[in-house]
């Protein structure tokens, strides 16, 4: 009897044994787990932070560039023409017994060349079909103004509605500039001949697809931004939106985003 109530107790020692090494084992194993959880997580938080920081330079580059782009257009038009303005008075001065018709005809070409500076300049800083003609509006201005200077055709699909149209400013504008950015892309490295620009409503999203039939991006070129992709990007995480860009190498670009209503 001894003997069994011996072996009895060393199974029950071998079986709480047992069970103490398992309980170490899980508790080092759930340590162990949450330590990569913790690093991975603390990982990705450093590299959404780093993209942060990369957007918000990239935000900064492209203001100062928008600065220095108007101050020179001031300076090279505005400034010019009103050079140019203050010469002709002063020939005119000069001499006042010259043709004074002419003298003001002068006058008047400079003025109207001043106004239709300013006008664009104006429009850079604030696109006025937008207000005027609403944000589909003014798009469709944008592409008309293009395909007038460019041998490319432009469609337009809205099956959102009067979604578009219902953005506010700061979205709107936002989407506006991006138009551009992309339409300036494809006219300048596509060598495309169409381009087809599609507004979308999915699960309460406003999906834009914007695709050309050109060259596409080159598969080396793939895992680069440039400056204009850098900035779409920006102008999208600022209005809250995500972009996908699913292009294979020299089979037309595409770009895909959507913005939350």
């Amino acid at each position: 009897m001894q003997k069994a109530g011996d072996i009895y107790l060393l199974i029950f020692a071998g079986l709480v044994g047992s069970m103490l090494l398992f309980s170490v084992s899980f508790i080092m194993m759930h340590f162990k787990n949450q330590n990569k959880f913790l690093r991975q997580k603390d990982k990705a938080q450093k590299l959404q932070l780093e993209h942060q920081k990369e957007l918000l330079h990239t935000v900064i580059n492209s203001q100062e560039t928008e600065r220095k782009r108007i101050g020179q257009d001031l300076h090279d038009d505005v400034g010019t023409a009103l050079s140019n303005l203050r010469l002709t008075i002063g020939l005119f001065n000069q001499n006042p017994q010259s043709s004074f018709t002419q003298f003001s005809s002068n006058c008047n070409t400079i003025i109207d060349r001043i106004i239709q500076d300013v006008r664009h300049i104006s429009h850079n800083l604030s696109p006025p079909g937008i207000e005027l003609y609403g944000f589909l509006g003014a798009v469709e201005e944008l592409c008309d103004s293009v395909v007038q200077l460019r041998s490319v055709k432009i469609n337009i699909h809205n099956q959102a509605e009067t979604l578009v149209d219902q953005l506010d400013t700061v979205a709107a504008i936002s989407l506006y500039r991006i138009m551009e950015e992309l339409l300036n892309n494809t006219i300048k490295h596509a060598n495309a001949t169409l381009i087809d620009i599609h507004f979308m409503l999915k699960e309460q999203h406003l999906h834009v697809i914007y695709k050309d039939n050109g060259i596409g991006i080159p598969s080396d070129m793939k895992s680069k931004k440039g400056m204009g992709l850098h900035n779409i990007e920006s102008r999208l995480e600022m209005i809250g939106a995500s972009i996908v860009l699913p292009t294979s190498p020299y089979s037309g670009f595409q770009c895909q985003f959507k913005l939350k209503r």
